[in-house]
């Protein structure tokens, strides 16, 4: 008699813990072609502000947001990511965003063998009366079919803790190689 009282016991533990690992981890996205490892304490938002993120994760006490998006490339095009990156700073301000300072861009020939921007872009907001000072870390990959975007939205000042975890992200990104 226990071990069918522990059987329903154990399938209870096993999808809440699976339900946990949601939250931080490993995860796959576009099909299981990409992933990042997501920190401990980071939580999956229950806010979508934008449909088209395939990860949306808030930190810790909601101090700091990282969203991933994938942009298809046009058949027989090259992913344009300058392009794409002073397309994503416009978006920010025609929202209501104020830039800042001049936005930093730095290119990378290989981030896990593929060309990358990052872009680093401070900016400002009023809601109610209250200037909102926060920092944008863009990084664009071309994935060759597409370009992904990975989004990190911080607060300023940026504690040193939510720096090493928007980073760690970011730094996670692996392409599944062909045939595994």
């Amino acid at each position: 008699m226990i071990p069918k009282l522990l059987s329903p016991l154990l399938i209870l533990l096993l999808w809440l813990t699976s339900g946990n690992a949601l939250q931080a981890g490993k995860l796959s996205f576009s099909n299981g072609r990409f992933s990042v490892e997501i920190p401990a304490g980071w939580k999956k938002s229950s806010i979508k502000e934008e449909s088209s993120a395939l990860l949306q994760f808030d930190a810790p006490g909601g101090s700091g947001s990282f969203s991933t998006y994938q942009l298809p490339v046009v058949k027989e095009r090259k992913a344009d990511l300058e392009g794409t990156l002073t397309a994503r700073i416009r978006a920010f301000e025609k929202a209501g965003l104020k830039l800042s300072a001049k936005v930093q861009s730095q290119k990378q020939e290989n981030f896990d063998g593929k060309p990358a921007i990052f872009g680093v872009v401070p900016v400002e907001a009023t809601a109610q009366g209250v200037v909102v000072r926060f920092t944008y870390y863009l990084v664009l990959i071309d994935a060759k079919d597409s370009v992904i975007l990975m989004q990190a939205a911080l607060p300023r000042p940026l504690t040193p803790e939510l720096q090493k975890d928007a980073l760690s992200i970011i730094q996670s990104f692996r392409e599944k190689s062909p045939g595994f």
